[in-house]
């Protein structure tokens, strides 16, 4: 004990690249985990808390995602060409005719037994009603898919449908997944970029030992070593050489590994057979089925002379049920539909094309691909690494203060 008296300023400055890197490695993680986590916010809103900046942006986000693949990578028509729009309807036709018997049945649960009475005799001519009805749908669906997809399909709904809300983890997922080098780079440079600090401040100590340069040399440090590392992950663009070494952002240099990374988690989690069905398809059949059915089991009540308010309270007590219903027959025509997805997947070969022409962009296009997760509110994380550096730095103020020898 001691010679750790004798030797306390000795063992603090010595200390001080190890500390000063602890400083840079831990603002730079702290950084990285406030961009994605919490996924909701966590304190007292409104001011007094933190959400991940991604889940919090996550709509501009994914909608930064589909301009830079409606710009400059996607033409949707082009995949919906190679779609067999002709096997669409002759594959769903024998599908309808078996789930529409079961809705029907389902909605008529909500009538009490006399009204049932009075609609049951009426079923079949609900069922072929409502088969008929769904098939023209069909039929519609189809040629649009053929000759004007926008009409049945929003490219930017899918997306956002399946990347934000109850989805936003995918697009957390999307953005950790491309960068993932990147992350890690910015954590391991914060131990390289804060022990050459203290070593600086090792001189520094030695020239001027002044307890207060501690807490501002580690706000120094915290603010530094996070915008060094977001600065060597987008810039420069384009490879150069300074003196004896080439270096290029660490983005840049990876676009062809990235374009392959994105181009497989794009076509594998949003645009694939699935959802492409479920955006044009599933939810517009099921939707004309389930109001059908409803429609004309109201109609036959009213032709068969029910009272006004029974017939509201079916529909009040259907109309409840009406979302349900329809994306439980949404669901039913996607579980038999596996084939017809894989085939939809495999003719659009979305991650070719998408690979093809990302690995080509130019380089500001290319950037705003994960510069985006960034840019908005990169100052905040800046300002945070100052932040916790001081505190660190403050910390070892008082080491100083009250172990080690006067100055």
């Amino acid at each position: 004990m001691e010679w750790f008296r004798q030797n306390a300023e000795l063992i603090g400055v010595l200390f001080m690249p190890v500390t000063y890197g602890f400083i840079g490695w831990l603002t730079n993680v702290v950084a990285l985990k406030m961009m994605f986590y919490p996924m909701k916010f966590w304190g007292i809103p409104p001011w007094f808390g933190w959400q991940g900046i991604v889940p919090r942006k996550a709509t501009g986000l994914a909608l930064k995602v589909v301009n830079i693949l409606s710009e400059k990578l996607l033409k949707i028509e082009e995949f919906f060409d190679k779609i067999p729009s002709d096997k669409l309807a002759e594959a769903y036709k024998p599908l309808l005719h078996e789930n529409i018997p079961l809705m029907s049945t389902k909605i008529l649960e909500f009538l009490p037994a006399d009204l049932q009475s009075k609609v049951v005799p009426h079923k079949t001519a609900l069922i072929e009603n409502a088969t008929k009805k769904s098939e023209a749908k069909l039929i519609q669906i189809t040629s649009h898919l053929q000759e004007d997809a926008s009409k049945v399909f929003s490219f930017k709904n899918m997306v956002l449908r399946n990347l934000t809300g109850g989805n936003t983890q995918l697009l957390v997922d999307l953005f950790q997944e491309i960068g993932r080098k990147e992350f890690k780079f910015i954590a391991a440079s914060g131990w390289i970029f804060g022990a050459l600090f203290g070593l600086l401040q090792m001189l520094i100590w030695w020239l001027y030992p002044g307890m207060w340069t501690l807490p501002v040399q580690g706000a120094i440090v915290g603010y530094a070593t996070n915008w060094l590392a977001l600065i060597m992950i987008f810039r420069p663009m384009v490879e150069k050489r300074y003196l004896f070494i080439k270096y290029q952002g660490l983005f840049h240099r990876r676009q062809i590994e990235v374009s392959e990374k994105f181009s497989a988690m794009f076509a594998e989690h949003v645009l694939n057979g699935k959802n492409i069905l479920e955006e044009v398809l599933y939810r517009r059949i099921s939707r004309v089925v389930v109001d059908t059915i409803q429609d004309d089991i109201v109609d036959t009540l009213h032709k068969v002379g029910c009272a006004g308010e029974s017939i509201a309270a079916f529909e009040k007590a259907s109309d409840e049920k009406r979302k349900e219903l329809a994306a439980e027959m949404g669901a039913k025509l996607s579980d038999a539909s596996q084939t017809m997805e894989k085939l939809i997947s495999r003719s659009m070969n979305v991650k070719t094309t998408i690979y093809n022409r990302m690995k080509d962009l130019p380089g500001p296009d290319f950037e705003v691909l994960l510069r985006s997760a960034f840019q908005e509110d990169e100052w905040i994380l800046i300002v945070l690494g100052a932040v916790l550096g001081a505190a660190v730095g403050l910390g070892q103020m008082f080491y100083m203060l009250f172990f080690a020898s006067p100055a």
